[in-house]
């Protein structure tokens, strides 16, 4: 009965809707009635004014927080309820789901993203367990799958990209000379590839043709799987298996989910690079090893965590100088090891 009340206080604490309130007392109208049509902080900033959706975000993005620390801290209920921190997510996500469907605004809310990524954020300061992982995986899957202004397309690169996690994974079971031979013979095949390109340039101009697995710019150089490779070659030969493990772990998640940067936060760096960029990929990067440290049982204090993390985003921003296939790994590797 006590969970039951909770979960009820925690939904209807997620349904207060600044956006909605802002629009009734500062403009007189129903925020759900322009714009795109909810009560988040985007279409504040953009049908209220930017000052009140700015507000809107940071009430946003603290209330599941807040309704989660309740219940791991014992302040719900007049301290007599506490919960595990595994276990307080979901009524986190209570409050999520009090953002998205408030019951006084006829179950129509926000689309919960900023509350979302506030609880995500709590979640990591205490607990790395493998639900928390999941629990972040799906809270990126949903934005990604709502959010009509980022849109990334999940080609064939990034799905071999994605598939390179099989070579740090493995390195848990194998030694470091099977994983050195596995890793020489992909190279190997790659280069083949690559120079047999270079010698017939009708199966160069067939292979740049498919978008989904070439770039315009390889046309005369080495591919980037080809770099990745050697990247990679490199780390396992040179590095301890923890550096070697958490630099390519970590390289793949920012390089995956770094376009995600070009939607928000467009104030330009050094040429294309973004500041929203940059964030995302320190995002991603320090939450990779986090859950290595935790899960994987890496030897990775925070302090090393983070470094990687802004290594990662600063590196990415001098990709004009050196591939990012072997900056960027290769970077996180000596800044891990030094």
């Amino acid at each position: 009965m006590v969970i039951v009340l909770f979960f009820v206080i925690a939904y209807l604490i997620g349904s207060i809707s600044p956006g909605y309130i802002f629009g009734r007392f500062v403009k007189g109208i129903d925020i759900r009635m322009f714009g795109n049509g909810n009560t988040g902080a985007t279409n504040t900033y953009r049908i209220v004014s930017p000052s009140y959706g700015i507000l809107a975000g940071i009430f946003d993005f603290l209330k599941a927080p807040l309704v989660y620390y309740m219940s791991i801290s014992g302040l719900a209920l007049g301290g007599n309820f506490h919960i595990n921190p595994d276990s307080a997510i979901v009524f986190g996500l209570a409050g999520v789901l009090g953002h998205i469907f408030p019951i006084y605004l006829g179950f129509r809310g926000g689309r919960g993203v900023a509350s979302l990524f506030g609880l995500v954020a709590i979640t990591l300061f205490f607990t790395q367990s493998w639900y928390a992982l999941l629990f972040v995986a799906s809270s990126t899957i949903y934005t990604l799958a709502v959010s009509r202004s980022i849109k990334i397309e999940f080609s064939f690169r990034k799905l071999m990209k994605l598939s390179a996690l099989l070579l740090p994974l493995a390195y848990f079971w194998l030694s470091e000379s099977i994983m050195l031979r596995i890793i020489g013979i992909l190279l190997f095949v790659s280069l083949i590839l690559d120079f047999s390109r270079f010698l017939f340039p009708g199966f160069n101009r067939r292979y740049l043709n498919i978008s989904s697995i070439a770039k315009k710019k390889e046309l005369k150089r080495l591919s980037g799987y080809s770099l990745f490779l050697i990247s990679v070659f490199i780390i396992f030969w040179l590095f301890p298996g923890w550096v070697a493990i958490a630099s390519v772990t970590i390289f793949i998640f920012a390089d995956l989910l770094a376009p995600i940067g070009q939607f928000f936060l467009t104030i330009r760096l050094i040429k294309e690079k973004t500041v929203g960029g940059a964030l995302i990929i320190f995002g991603i990067a320090f939450i990779a090893g986090i859950f290595l440290k935790t899960l994987a049982g890496l030897p990775l204090s925070m302090e090393l965590v983070w470094r990687g993390s802004l290594a990662a985003s600063v590196l990415d921003q001098f990709s004009f100088l050196l591939d990012d296939n072997l900056l960027v790994p290769i970077g996180i590797a000596v800044v891990l090891f030094l």
